[in-house]
């Protein structure tokens, strides 16, 4: 994965307040995320279980394919400079896509 610059005046244009847009586009990141764990993109791992386990057993475990996937906050991010984002304020709300 290459490395893209992205000024802070891009993310000013689109927005009022650039503190704003960080938060607008950190609570996609974490839908994007969520999404992809409700999808079964994302492994996750039970810690406690781990944890109570006082032996290793020797049984390896099935080799997963790695697939390599777009960050989520790389991907909230294009979404962002690209005006696919809505948000609004208000307790009830929350920042979707289209």
């Amino acid at each position: 994965m290459s490395v893209e610059t992205i000024h802070f005046r891009d993310m000013d244009d689109k927005s009022e307040d650039i503190f704003e847009a960080t938060i607008v586009i950190g609570k996609r990141a974490r839908q994007i995320i969520t999404e992809r764990i409700a999808r079964n993109e994302i492994v996750t791992f039970d810690r406690e279980a781990e944890l109570e386990e006082t032996e290793f057993s020797v049984e390896e475990e099935p080799e997963r394919e790695y697939i390599e996937m777009t960050k989520a906050t790389t991907e909230a991010l294009a979404e962002f400079l690209n005006d696919e984002l809505e948000w609004s304020y208000g307790a009830d709300q929350e920042v979707f896509s289209d």
